[in-house]
């Protein structure tokens, strides 16, 4: 049965508010017997349940025809397909596609806007495709990336071909909804007296992130994503560097956060939680459904972090460089 606080199966799984936006496998009784769909929760109520599927379409389930109901991990499509839209909210100012194989460069600055992202075929033989690579790089002055989901047969490829690991990262994820409970989000009425936010980052911002060696290109990247907002603790003295920082950005149905920074001298103070609230308050208002960070493998603070914020591995990814 369906209650306020979700749907209850006679399995021993279960859905709540909590996974709106998350994706789920739902079983339900028709007339001619069950049937199953997978697909992103999008609405939860004492009626109904409605879910998006991989193509595009809503199945809409009366709660009462529900047998069984469970959140399930993410797939290398799922993967691929959060890899495209992570690459859109941190855009390149120079790409060009190679078949499905995404080539980007920020000058230097960043990984995130600087590697390849392989989404599908690169519509030509592999070592042709790698050997395109390094020339496009090298033209622009530039060493040969490519970011590589792990698990993938793009990763065991470049291992027989001697591409070595630069840095593993772990992509994690959370439902909005659950993000704001455990962060405590009040209902919105606008945002913290603590921390601003703004469509274009202050100078205080851009003091704060990366030690304040920001280039015009850097902040074309940061400030490039079509919905994206900069969220700032002043330090007190709006010429310094900021207390803390925090961007996020919208693709529906997700949100991204990135550059969540303190100052050294004023963590464990509650400011990159205070940061993430309004972050999130305001991710809720554009109507996102599913939030994500990316944070290095080897940050255990980070992970331990964002661990209590709800946030579980999507996938990893390695940034992969040609043999020497």
């Amino acid at each position: 049965m369906l209650g306020v606080s979700g749907v209850s199966t006679n399995s021993s799984s279960e859905l709540s508010p909590d996974d709106v936006g998350a994706r789920v496998s739902v079983r339900y009784r028709l007339e001619s017997g069950a049937t199953d769909v997978v697909g992103d929760l999008e609405i939860l109520d004492t009626d109904q349940l409605a879910i998006r599927r991989s193509d595009g379409s809503l199945a809409v389930v009366a709660t009462a025809s529900v047998v069984a109901a469970r959140v399930v991990g993410p797939s290398l499509l799922a993967a691929r397909e959060l890899e495209e839209v992570s690459g859109r909210i941190w855009p390149a100012p120079d790409e060009e596609w190679l078949g499905r194989w995404w080539l980007r460069s920020a000058g230097g600055f960043t990984a995130r806007a600087g590697a390849v992202r392989p989404l599908g075929d690169p519509g030509r033989p592999l070592d042709e495709a790698l050997a395109y690579v390094i020339f496009w790089y090298a033209s622009r002055g530039l060493p040969a990336m490519i970011r590589v989901v792990n698990g993938s047969n793009l990763g065991a490829e470049l291992d027989r071909r001697g591409w070595a690991v630069a840095t593993e990262c772990v992509v994690q994820t959370v439902t909005v909804a659950r993000l704001a409970r455990l962060l405590g989000v009040r209902a919105l009425t606008g945002p913290s007296p603590v921390v601003q936010t703004s469509s274009l980052p202050p100078s205080s911002w851009l003091l704060r992130y990366h030690g304040g060696s920001i280039t015009p290109v850097a902040l074309q990247v940061l400030t490039g994503a079509a919905d994206v907002v900069f969220a700032t603790m002043e330090a007190g003295d709006s010429t310094a560097a900021a207390a803390a920082i925090g961007r996020a950005a919208v693709e529906q149905p997700w949100v991204g956060f990135s550059a969540i920074e303190v100052d050294p001298s004023m963590r464990r103070q509650g400011h990159a939680r205070a940061v993430m609230v309004t972050l999130t308050e305001w991710a809720a208002s554009r109507g996102a459904l599913r939030a994500w960070l990316e944070v290095l493998a080897d940050n255990h603070a980070a992970l331990e972090l964002y661990a209590a914020l709800g946030f579980t591995e999507h996938h990893r990814y390695s940034y992969r460089t040609p043999p020497l």
